[in-house]
């Protein structure tokens, strides 16, 4: 009878086992994939926020900003110039004759970059305009701008691009997978079923990394689009 419990014991702990290892097989790739488009989703957010900085950016000064710095310090303290007419153009005049005339003349106004990038972008916030610069999770790495120009016989034009590679958006896996505050409970959940999924190479394989611009086309596209 001792013999007979004994074996059914194991028995329930090998299939708790096996249970448990097949569960963990499910929800492994299932967790790297979320927290993958979560990283992505993140990062996109930031590269289209780029990407209304640099149009603003380039449509006051002809040309992209060369490094990510230079476009933050564009975004928080930089001005953009707008030419308005004011007057009113006769019926039997030509804009420039009226010009000629006096009847209308041009003004300069100036507003903060940051108010015509959001005014250019609907999508965007001001929460979005707080470290752009910054890779998600990355402990501080910034975004690297790359320039370039495309030539033809009249004219030139500024390219940029961006690239962020699969290891930056996967930087620092586990604080995604177990963030610091959960419960003793949740920590061990997470080490069981996600302990070590960092390394696993075979689930970083499906995954691509992200980019924004080109440097052999005229577009300012993301990878996503």
């Amino acid at each position: 009878m001792k013999v007979k419990t004994l074996f059914n014991i194991l028995l329930v702990i090998v299939a708790l086992v096996l249970a448990l290892l097949a569960t963990r097989s499910i929800l492994r790739p299932e967790k790297y994939k979320a927290v993958y488009n979560q990283r992505a989703e993140e990062i996109r957010t930031r590269l289209v926020t780029i990407r209304a900085a640099q149009a603003v950016f380039r449509n006051e000064f002809k040309k992209y900003a060369g490094d990510i710095d230079t476009l933050v310090e564009f975004v928080n303290n930089g001005v953009v110039h707008i030419i308005k007419t004011s007057g009113d153009i006769p019926d039997n005049m030509t804009e420039e004759e009226a010009f000629k005339a006096g009847l209308i003349k041009k003004v300069v106004e100036t507003i903060p970059a940051r108010d015509k990038i959001l005014e250019s972008e609907s999508n965007i916030t001001y929460e979005n305009l707080r470290g752009f610069e910054f890779i998600p999770y990355s402990d501080g790495r910034k975004f690297e701008i790359q320039l370039g120009t495309l030539s033809s016989r009249t004219y030139e034009i500024p390219v940029y691009r961006i690239d962020v590679p699969l290891d930056d958006i996967l930087i620092n896996l586990d604080r995604t997978i177990s963030p610091r505050g959960s419960g003793a409970l949740s920590r061990f959940f997470n080490r069981v079923f996600y302990g070590g999924l960092a390394n696993e190479t075979q689930y970083k394989a499906k995954y691509r990394p992200m980019w924004l611009g080109s440097l052999t086309d005229a577009s300012t596209s993301g990878s996503w689009e």
